[in-house]
């Protein structure tokens, strides 16, 4: 195989391994089994280890030491951090986009939004966390602003990784279904200050969510921990 083969595969592993966990098919905290995982990819064990090192710089897979690899999982305060760089980020995006924004770029996120909630609709939350990505993902592209896209896409993953997490709570997907049209007609009144309050209050509220989430975690494993001691 040559040297171009052998990349052109590890990167085709890496995406597939990648999607599977931005779907959240693997659990979080699970561990990555390198046999069955090359038996579903259909590769040797050598591509799908360098694919498995990339998502470790992701930050989506996390290593440890003489236990192996594992699903990336989320501390409250991770949360917090990695949520408050976002809320400042994609809150700039709006006031960027706004300047540069156009008919087209409208009916894109309107027809995003409708394929947003045509997901609700059916209940398939797999598609409906993909196209809030889309969403968010297309208003970034219109600011045109290459080191804020560069910035928010090094975070992406993560942010699709909890993502997950608050999808699978059905009133955090019907209060943030109910916020993005809001978003939307400050953005068709080209209403900055609006569209980003909108924004930051979007990403916020999710984040919330998570927040209380996770500490309740945190809090019972601590009182098993306390229970054992």
């Amino acid at each position: 195989m040559s040297n171009r083969q052998r990349h052109t595969l590890n990167q085709k592993v890496y995406q597939q391994l990648r999607r599977k966990l931005l779907r959240g098919d693997l659990a979080p905290d699970s561990q990555l089994d390198e046999r069955q995982l090359a038996e579903e990819l259909g590769v040797s064990r050598t591509p799908l280890r360098e694919a498995i090192s990339q998502l470790v710089k992701e930050g989506i897979v996390e290593h440890r030491p003489y236990r192996g690899n594992f699903v990336r999982t989320f501390t409250a305060k991770q949360v917090n951090d990695l949520y408050e760089v976002r809320k400042a980020l994609e809150s700039l995006a709006m006031r960027l986009a706004i300047r540069k924004l156009s008919q087209e770029h409208l009916e894109e996120i309107r027809t995003i939004l409708d394929q947003v909630q045509e997901a609700l609709d059916r209940g398939d939350i797999t598609a409906y966390t993909e196209a809030d990505r889309r969403f968010h993902q297309a208003i970034l592209q219109i600011t045109g602003n290459e080191t804020l896209i560069e910035s928010l896409n090094r975070l992406a993953a993560q942010i699709q990784m909890v993502r997950i997490l608050a999808n699978r709570d059905p009133e955090v997907v019907e209060r943030t279904a109910q916020e993005r049209p809001r978003i939307l007609a400050a953005l068709e009144a080209r209403d900055a200050d609006t569209a980003a309050r909108l924004m930051e209050e979007h990403i916020d509220g999710v984040r919330r969510s998570i927040v209380a989430q996770l500490e309740a975690l945190e809090q019972k494993e601590h009182e098993l921990a306390r229970e054992w001691t």
